[in-house]
């Protein structure tokens, strides 16, 4: 399925069915970093309007696994991975637990140590 089809979903609210859409996607060995960070995105983005932010902010911190794995420079990673990171922490802090606000926390310092 091509992404603006799924992106005819998302419009459409049927978030249910672009989210097994993109869940197949993500899942292309052959698809590229940025693209996989981008189908990560619209999957965190289904969830939060779904009211699943434990999901989002999974989703949010997947994408900035695959980001920080790239052979790119810091800065680079930084600027990318850094705004992701801190919607994966405000996801957590509605409707994730403890441990996922710990984690997306530390996440986001080793980002900041990175800046550096």
């Amino acid at each position: 399925m091509s992404l603006q089809e799924i992106v005819v979903m998302i419009h459409d609210g049927e978030y249910g069915r672009a989210i097994s859409s993109l869940e197949h996607e993500i899942n292309d060995t052959t698809a590229p970093p940025a693209k996989k960070v981008e189908y990560c995105e619209w999957l965190a983005e289904c969830n939060r309007r779904l009211e699943d932010f434990e999901e989002c902010g999974n989703w949010y911190l997947e994408a900035v696994k695959i980001i920080l794995s790239e052979q790119i420079d810091r800065k680079s990673k930084v600027d990318r991975a850094m705004p992701l990171c801190e919607k994966a922490l405000e996801s957590y802090q509605r409707g994730g637990n403890p441990a996922d606000v710990l984690v997306a926390a530390r996440v986001k310092r080793y980002i900041s140590e990175l800046a550096r």
